[in-house]
């Protein structure tokens, strides 16, 4: 008498759960890869300070639309630029320049108040209108 077996073992095996499995994973690390910003740049924002800048002395500069130089409303030539600036400082390190160009000031003549006073080491506040 021939018995046969009832139960077999199948060969096949589920994927599904592995499956599963992956997918949560491969969600996770997408998540986790949105949040971290590596190339991300890094600011240094300065902390309020109590101290206040004091200012003893600025020149008004002006680079007018048609190339002319005016330091303190006197229209000055290039050659005297240098000159007449450094004349109006003493060697103060609270010094400043603040230098008011048109929009449509060539750049070469804004660039050269900027050489004069980086050269003599005077700071500059610049106002574009």
């Amino acid at each position: 008498m021939a018995l046969k077996r009832r139960s077999k073992i199948s060969a096949s095996f589920s994927m599904s759960s592995m499956t599963d499995i992956v997918f949560l994973l491969l969600i996770f690390f997408m998540i986790t890869s949105t949040m971290v910003h590596p190339n991300a740049i890094k600011l240094l924002i300065p902390k309020q300070a109590t101290k206040k800048v004091v200012i003893e002395k600025f020149i008004n500069a002006r680079v007018s639309s048609s190339g002319n130089i005016y330091v303190s409303n006197k229209r000055v030539s290039e050659a005297a630029l240098e000159s007449t600036l450094l004349k109006s400082f003493n060697s103060s390190d609270r010094t400043f320049i603040k230098l008011r160009t048109d929009k449509n000031a060539p750049t070469g003549e804004v660039a050269k108040v900027l050489d004069i006073a980086e050269s003599n080491q005077i700071k500059v506040v610049l106002d574009i209108r």
